[in-house]
């Protein structure tokens, strides 16, 4: 087979503030990331990529909606309906198929989404975020990973940030028959570490036999062979264009001990499974749950609001604290730390003012000595 060139657009940080007074506002800030996307779209095309595709929060609007919940709606649909027409163009102009991925309302619901768009500009099929963190908890999950034909490329899935987390996602996806999943994220595959998440990766498409494109906003995105190999890294480069040329009819040949060989792998893995035996996989209560009954987890729309307050205000006050403590404000510092790991409890504006209060803590005991 011809070699396709893929890319993972590595897009830097654009986020629209949740300060941002109205959507029509809000909406000219995404014109704005629009106009520069398109831009690096239109790169990608020229130097020969079949396909490409963006991080998680294309737009840039989760800031804005954490802070402007009520509004979401005002924003999301027309922002939604530009992108598509926008990204559309670049697409149709470059003969290339396109990944974009942001929250998008259906039905009066938001789900965090993510979209292929073919080559004649027009969309092929879109994917529900299926594993929603607890800041994701107001929205809506998805039910399925469906997978797409995406002409001059091949079968294509896609998953979404904490979904990586699972193995099911990929497996479910590989199942189905894809052959290329693309990876649309703002963290890692793993709760464990960048050792670990760089692993989980690697393991994911080796589990499964399939490329693997891990668009990464900011940093880290990868392309990844299906025996694990790392055929592309963009390291911490903003607006990359993280590329290789990809044969997605070949790299799974494997043998076993008797020294035989099979050219695609998933002919024998996926038959050789044996689903009756996976039963617990879909127990919605398995024994572990049981287990660990008594660790406190946050959950529901509390959950979300709070995490959304950390991501907006919450945040705010945190460097504000920190700039006090810049400043010699240390009392004024600490009582807004000690407000802050009360309120945000386990999230990471509590642990981080724990921290702080302890430094202040010791630097006052070592005065006092």
């Amino acid at each position: 087979m011809p070699l396709t060139r893929v890319a993972a657009i590595q897009a830097k940080r654009r986020t629209v503030s949740y300060k941002v007074a109205t959507p029509a506002k809000a909406l000219g800030h995404v014109r704005t990331n629009l106009d520069e996307l398109t831009v690096l779209a239109d790169c990608a095309g020229g130097e020969g990529c079949r396909i490409i595709a963006f991080p998680e929060d294309t737009l840039g609007t989760l800031e804005w909606e954490a802070g402007q919940w009520g509004e979401v709606q005002l924003l999301l649909q027309p922002a939604e309906q530009e992108m598509l027409a926008r990204f559309g163009e670049v697409a149709a102009r470059q003969g290339m198929c396109l990944v974009c991925c942001n929250d998008c309302v259906g039905a009066g619901r938001v789900y965090n989404t993510a979209i292929l768009i073919g080559p004649d500009g027009q969309e092929i099929g879109r994917y529900h975020k299926v594993n929603l963190p607890i800041h994701e908890q107001v929205r809506t999950r998805g039910t399925s990973f469906p997978v797409f034909e995406a002409p001059g490329v091949g079968t294509v899935g896609m998953c979404i940030c904490y979904d990586m987390v699972f193995p099911e996602t990929t497996r479910a996806l590989a199942l189905a028959g894809a052959d290329l999943v693309f990876h649309l994220t703002l963290g890692g595959a793993s709760m464990a570490g960048a050792d670990a998440s760089l692993a989980a990766f690697r393991t994911r498409a080796a589990d499964n036999f399939v490329y693997l494109v891990v668009a990464f906003r900011g940093g880290g995105s990868l392309i990844i062979s299906p025996k694990g190999e790392v055929l592309a890294d963009g390291g911490n480069e903003p607006d990359a264009i993280v590329a290789a040329d990809l044969d997605l009819g070949a790299g799974r040949d494997a043998g076993d001990a008797l020294g035989g060989v099979t050219t695609d792998f998933r002919a024998r893995l996926f038959r050789e499974r044996v689903p009756g035996a996976y039963g617990i996989l879909t127990d919605a209560h398995p024994p572990i749950l049981e287990k660990l009954r008594h660790v406190a987890v946050p959950a529901g729309e509390e959950a979300s609001a709070l995490c959304a307050e950390g991501r907006t205000t919450g945040a705010d006050a945190f460097y504000e604290a920190e700039r006090w403590l810049a400043e010699d404000k240390v009392e004024e510092a600490a009582l807004r730390f000690e407000q802050l790991a009360e309120h945000f409890g386990t999230l990471w504006i509590g642990r981080a003012s724990r921290e702080r209060l302890k430094g202040v803590r010791r630097k006052e005991s070592e005065t006092a000595c």
